[in-house]
């Protein structure tokens, strides 16, 4: 039977799947604090444009449209991939149709050269969050991860959904934004940023974080074997490195936007 689910999961397992919703909130939540109030009031005055009521649900808009006819072209900006045995990427890896790491770099250029495109604040928002999640940043022959095979808490899954969405909902993320006790993980994560881990994340660039994530994903499959169990340990493990990558992902988004949005409110 384990076999028999392993190779269900393979056969349905889909491409380019991103963070989940719950965590492009939890950074875009977190961003929005950490930007000047000048973005933020920039950000509010974008968002009337759309049908979100907040800057946390409008990240996800990029996964919402990548299947409609009009932004197919955005679909191969949600990843970059590398060959085995590639240590780091580069610019090189970024095919003709782009990639996160150019998709990253143009909107930001196209929200800085038109502080109205709405649109280039939730690319940029929803880019800059997948970039920090390792597997977006990982194998093209396994699909990031898609094509592994793995078992979360007893369940059948990959690796790519274990660090899109399973860690986050094990740890009580998936649940918390429907919560009327408030958003209790999103300000842990956000109060526990030091200033000197903030000032310290800000550093590099685009490329320079894609490296941290290339590296993370490295290390995942040093650790994969087919059909493992994964549970507690995996949790210990890795839930810190996670929450971090999130915080991280808020830290520079938040830098990114007050570069692009500057000025008054639209």
């Amino acid at each position: 039977m384990r076999v028999l689910l392993a190779a269900l999961l393979l056969i349905i397992s889909l491409p380019g799947q991103a963070f989940s919703k719950t965590g492009h909130q939890l950074i875009c939540d977190m961003a929005y604090q950490l930007a000047s109030e000048d973005t933020r009031l920039q950000i509010d005055s974008l968002l009337k444009h759309t049908a979100y009521s907040g800057f946390g649900p409008a990240c996800s808009w990029a996964d919402d449209i990548r299947l409609q006819p009009e932004f197919a072209w955005s679909s191969p900006h949600h990843y970059v991939n590398m060959r085995r045995g590639d240590t780091a990427v580069s610019m090189a890896h970024c095919p003709p149709q782009g990639c996160i790491l150019s998709a990253i770099n143009d909107m930001q250029q196209r929200l800085y050269n038109n502080n109205s495109d709405w649109q280039a604040l939730l690319f940029l928002a929803h880019h800059l969050g997948d970039l920090h999640q390792p597997l977006h940043v990982s194998f093209l022959d396994d699909l990031g991860g898609n094509r592994t095979a793995v078992y979360f808490f007893g369940l059948p899954n990959n690796l790519h959904g274990v660090w899109d969405f399973a860690l986050l909902k094990q740890a009580g993320y998936e649940t918390e934004h429907d919560s009327q006790t408030g958003h209790t993980k999103t300000a842990t994560l956000l109060n526990t940023i030091s200033a000197a881990q903030q000032a310290s994340w800000q550093q590099g660039d685009v490329l320079s974080w894609a490296n941290e994530s290339a590296s993370l994903t490295i290390d995942i499959y040093q650790r994969y074997r087919p059909g493992m169990l994964l549970g507690d340990d995996y949790m210990l493990l890795y839930l810190d490195t996670l929450e971090q990558r999130l915080q991280q992902a808020a830290v520079r988004l938040a830098l990114l936007l007050d570069q692009s949005l500057g000025g008054t409110a639209n």
